[in-house]
């Protein structure tokens, strides 16, 4: 190694320090003395002084000068050159020396041509010394300082030339070493990011480097990376097979089997339960008539996804609520999104909405975990930032590391807990969304995971040919899912219910004009218990705003309209419109038109007052 010179080893104390910069591009400067020109006369002056910088010892016989700077010149007309460039190199460096006088930089002995060690220091030879003695038992802190020293690639503008070839391979391999040594020492100290920050670069750097390529992996399992450190095992298998022909060593393999292993998780091994939005506040009045569906809903026996259906107002939510507080009291993490019919049909909006309110209330560093493990969610969930992959993909392939993705971390979920993901209203979906359910259904029959969903909708929402209600009939078929109807309430049933909601009066009333739908009888209950006149009760506030947001199906609006006008003594009106809500149920399919039909025929309204005959 050629001796790395500093100021303090100046004997002569008069003569400027001069510096050579070989990384990044060719200049020199001086300590002291007159100012260098920063254009010199004469290229071949240049290429002399570099040569002679990246030559072991700094010296260099003329005739080795003269075969590498003019080969194709005869030995006269070349060692003409030679004079003509040394003496041009003397005056660069040195303007003040006198004519006839001996440089202090650039010297001769004999025939030999050197920089003089004494007053010539090299940055290549100061990032070598740093990075042996680093290398040689070092801090990190040591490393990272060697590391610093090499700051760019040794003279890019001879990136070809064969003179500076072997120099330059000496020192990126010396480089590469000490990159892998920060990366290992951060590892050891536990600092796994500043590890795999280090480690990133030496394997794109060098991707052959299998070491490096096992820092990276042992550092994503220290994160709970798990993904990411099979994926970096398959890129080191890769290169190593594309370049050397030979397979990872028993080392690495080591990891891969350990990145394998399921109980590795992205989630820490205790993770605080997290309520969603829709069960955090308080229950509210007892859950009337529900006791089989409830069992059905909290039991672990049957397929992995319930439908629950029924017509609007019947329960299906506040059903599914009550199963999910349960269930959440037990141990299982729960999730909820829903569909939104002002929304229109988001791409995945439910898994959206389910998958993002969870992680949002999760510690960023967590988040972060999750991103780096699962960056296909990153470009879909707005608590992970919401940005883009980068690679370009096709829509298929997108589709599919999304859906492997979300089963990834459902997974890892469900590592810890039993998992229930609570999907409303899921008429208002779109069809990827039934897609991705059908994925993670089968993956929960094929792997025995340990999640499972509850999916609330209307069958009447659906047309006869719509590929969502196809996805739902695939479910059943496939032994994926079971469904549970939700039927009205009985009259006990709905008389509990407006108890419940302060009614002690009207009950009679609020029962007949309900027909045993509870989120009608409730609203009746709470129009009675506000002060209202049971005799002239007619679609309270809440019905109508049910109505207004199109939460009902066009029967069941017709229906509650009818029942309106028929409380106000509008009797020949209500009988057209019963009859209109009848026809409309003709429409629709089984069982949602056999629901609305009997709406539509459940009152004998002939009894009312006025009502013709």
């Amino acid at each position: 190694m050629a001796r790395a010179f500093t100021e303090n080893e100046n004997s002569t104390g008069a003569t400027p320090l001069l510096r050579v910069h070989l990384f990044g591009g060719f200049r020199v400067d001086r300590d002291g003395g007159p100012p260098l020109a920063e254009r010199w006369p004469r290229p071949s002056a240049r290429a002399l002084v570099k040569l002679l910088a990246v030559t072991p010892g700094h010296s260099l016989h003329r005739e080795q000068a003269m075969e590498i700077c003019w080969p194709d010149a005869d030995p006269q007309a070349a060692l003409g050159s030679l004079r003509v460039a040394l003496h041009a190199a003397r005056r660069a460096v040195e303007p003040e020396l006198a004519p006839r006088a001996a440089s202090s930089y650039l010297t001769g002995m004999g025939a030999l041509l050197r920089l003089d060690p004494r007053t010539v220091w090299i940055d290549a030879d100061h990032a070598e010394s740093l990075a042996e003695q680093a290398l040689d038992g070092g801090t990190a802190a040591e490393l990272a300082a060697a590391l610093t020293a090499f700051t760019g690639e040794l003279l890019p503008e001879d990136r070809y030339a064969l003179w500076a070839e072997a120099r330059r391979e000496q020192l990126s391999a010396l480089c590469g070493r000490v990159r892998l040594a920060l990366a290992e020492a951060h590892l050891a100290d536990g600092e796994t990011e500043s590890a795999t920050e280090v480690a990133l670069r030496a394997v794109a750097t060098a991707p052959t480097e299998e070491s490096a390529h096992r820092v990276l992996m042992d550092a994503y399992l220290r994160q709970g990376l798990r993904r990411q450190a099979v994926r970096q095992y398959h890129l080191c298998r890769e290169a190593l097979d594309a370049e050397l022909g030979v397979r990872p060593g028993p080392a690495t393999e080591q990891l891969h089997l350990l990145a394998l292993d399921a109980t590795t998780t992205v989630l820490p091994a205790a993770s605080a339960p997290v309520l969603p939005a829709a069960i955090r506040t308080p229950p509210g009045p007892p859950l009337r008539g529900r006791t089989d569906e409830l069992d059905g809903l909290l039991s672990d026996d049957g397929p992995p996804v319930r439908l629950i259906g029924g017509e609007a107002g019947v329960g299906k939510t506040r059903l599914t609520a009550e199963a999910a507080r349960r269930a959440a009291e037990d141990g299982t993490t729960v999730l909820w999104g829903a569909g939104h019919d002002a929304e229109g049909h988001t791409p995945y909006g439910a898994f959206v909405e389910a998958l993002d309110a969870w992680m949002a209330d999760r510690p960023s560093a967590e988040r972060a975990r999750i991103g780096g493990e699962y960056p296909e969610l990153a470009s879909s969930l707005p608590s992970l930032g919401q940005i883009d992959a980068g690679a370009e993909r096709s829509p298929e392939e997108q589709r599919d590391r999304l859906f492997r993705a979300t089963a990834g971390l459902l997974g890892d979920l469900a590592a810890t807990a039993p998992v229930l993901l609570v999907l409303d209203d899921l008429h208002a979906a779109d069809s990827g969304t039934y897609q991705l359910l059908s994925h993670l259904a089968r993956r929960a029959v094929a792997t025995g995971a340990g999640w499972r969903f509850a999916v609330t909708y209307r069958a009447e929402e659906f047309a006869a040919a719509d590929p969502r209600r196809t996805a739902l009939d695939g479910l059943m078929r496939q032994g994926l899912a079971r469904t549970m109807e939700l039927g009205r309430l009985d009259r006990a049933e709905c008389l509990a219910i407006a108890a419940d909601a302060g009614a002690r009066t009207g009950l009679d009333r609020v029962w007949e004009l309900s027909l045993g739908n509870p989120l009608f009888a409730l609203e009746l209950a709470r129009t009675v218990h506000e002060g209202a006149n049971p005799a002239a009760l007619s679609a309270p506030e809440g019905v109508r705003q049910l109505v207004a947001a199109r939460q009902l199906s066009s029967t069941d609006a017709r229906t509650v309209h009818a029942a309106a006008l028929a409380t106000l003594g509008r009797a020949r009106e209500a009988h057209e419109e019963f009859g209109r809500a009848a026809a409309l149920a003709a429409e629709l399919p089984y069982p949602a038109g056999a629901f609305a039909a009997e709406r539509a025929a459940g009152a004998d309204w002939t009894t009312r007052p006025g009502f013709p005959g």
